[in-house]
């Protein structure tokens, strides 16, 4: 009957202390992290309960108490130990996000160890070595059966500590591509543009090359790349891409944009616009828009976009040497101007065309003037070009900070196509027959 009792009682202490701790886990945070140790503390009551009722062996549950409060003591130590290297040191100051099985699996293992010395230290007679061969045997067949599980955890241990990329960077894993969503113990979730969930093992990343654009900066370079007409003269097709690359959504000004002829095909000039985004998940959104501005843009500017055809054309017949200068002496006209024009290629101006039809045009800062220039360093009247019976011929007018051709100064020079023209800061590009035909005057 006082055995019974003692039961009773045991069990009622325990159970109740569980009920307490496990309603307080869903309350306080300090409960949750010791959680363990208060329940080996509730078995520790309820066998001090049965102690006190004096029934059964009390040698044998004196002992039983005994180990009972040195595990809890060294459980408690560890656990607060836990507390301050998981989420303190790792989680809070290192800001790692470790796996959640991380923290539950090493505390498993301590807890072990911790048990088995305990034993052996409260029951001296207790034979261990049984119980260990067991475990070794159990872990290995264990380990055998779940390589692959232990193979994504410890590859998802190496991903949280490494840290290659983080939750909301944007990666690819081979042909996946996506942004991180999750990363728990055995597998990360990508969110791809489509909005689906790809579901990746951490084994197979570990194996292979992950391509982060948010490292070391979300910044990304676009390449679009278009083909234009061998007629259009390639600084006409730098600036009008140069112009698409300026007011689209998600570009940045910094680095600018550039463009790069990169080959010369059968039936086009290939060029590619580098412009750089602020999101690469944003990129065909960006590289949709680029090709329309691009497509509207030619069009404006009279640059063709050519179908991949060939073309065969016969060069006419060149004039002989010396024959205007022959029906000079014969007393006949002058040859007739030929058709010219100046492209400003760089300045405030860019982008601008004056048309030479052989009367004298002037270029400066004067509204007078056939070009006007909102450059500094150009004087009112500063240069002007006109037709002579040798060509296209430049003159400075005496201007304050001279002219340039070709990088080379010059009061006055016989222009040769796609000569380029320094005024300060602007440049411009003489155009003749030469170079093909531009866009109309803007």
């Amino acid at each position: 009957m006082r055995l019974a009792l003692a039961l009773a009682a045991s069990l009622a202490v325990g159970a109740g202390l569980v009920a307490a701790i496990t309603f307080l886990l869903r309350k306080l945070f300090l409960v949750r992290r010791l959680a363990f140790p208060l329940y080996v503390a509730a078995v520790a009551a309820a066998l001090w309960v049965f102690l006190l009722f004096g029934a059964g062996d009390v040698g044998r549950v004196r002992a039983a108490l005994w180990w009972s409060l040195l595990f809890l003591g060294i459980a408690t130590l560890l656990r607060l130990l836990a507390v301050l290297l998981f989420d303190v040191h790792l989680s809070g100051t290192k800001g790692l996000k470790l796996p959640p099985l991380l923290p539950a699996v090493s505390m498993f293992l301590v807890y072990t160890m911790a048990a088995l010395v305990t034993l052996k230290v409260a029951f001296p007679g207790f034979d261990i070595g049984p119980l260990l061969a067991t475990s070794a045997i159990t872990s290995l067949v264990l380990g055998l059966a779940l390589q692959p599980i232990l193979g994504n955890f410890f590859a998802g241990l190496v991903i949280s500590l490494e840290r290659p990329f983080r939750l909301n960077d944007w990666i690819r894993i081979g042909e996946h591509e996506g942004r991180v969503v999750a990363i728990t113990w055995r597998t990360t979730h990508l969110r791809t543009r489509e909005n689906d969930n790809v579901v990746v093992p951490n084994g197979r990343i570990a194996d292979d090359r992950v391509l982060n654009y948010y490292y070391p900066h979300p910044m990304h370079m676009e390449r679009v790349r278009v083909g234009a007409d061998y007629r259009v003269p390639p600084h006409r097709v730098r600036r009008a891409l140069l112009d698409c690359a300026a007011g689209v959504p998600g570009t940045l000004d910094k680095p600018t944009p550039d463009v790069y002829l990169v080959s010369f095909d059968d039936s086009a000039i290939l060029y590619e616009l580098r412009v750089y985004i602020e999101d690469v998940a944003q990129s065909p959104r960006i590289a949709s828009e680029l090709r329309i501005k691009i497509w509207e843009e030619f069009h404006r500017e009279g640059i063709a976009i050519p179908f991949p055809i060939r073309t065969l054309e016969i060069a006419p017949r060149a004039r002989p040497a010396g024959r205007e200068a022959t029906a000079a002496a014969a007393g006949e006209a002058a040859p007739a101007p030929r058709p010219g024009r100046l492209f400003v290629a760089e300045g405030a101006e860019r982008g601008k065309t004056l048309h030479l039809d052989g009367r004298p045009a002037t270029v400066g800062r004067s509204r007078a003037c056939d070009l006007t220039l909102a450059d500094g360093n150009a004087s009112k009247e500063h240069l002007r070009i006109e037709w002579t019976a040798e060509g296209w011929r430049l003159t400075d007018l005496a201007s304050s900070f001279g002219t340039k051709v070709n990088g080379h100064p010059a009061t006055t020079a016989l222009l040769r196509p796609l000569d380029r023209i320094g005024i300060g800061e602007t440049v411009l590009i003489f155009e003749s027959e030469a170079t093909p035909h531009g866009p109309a005057s803007r």
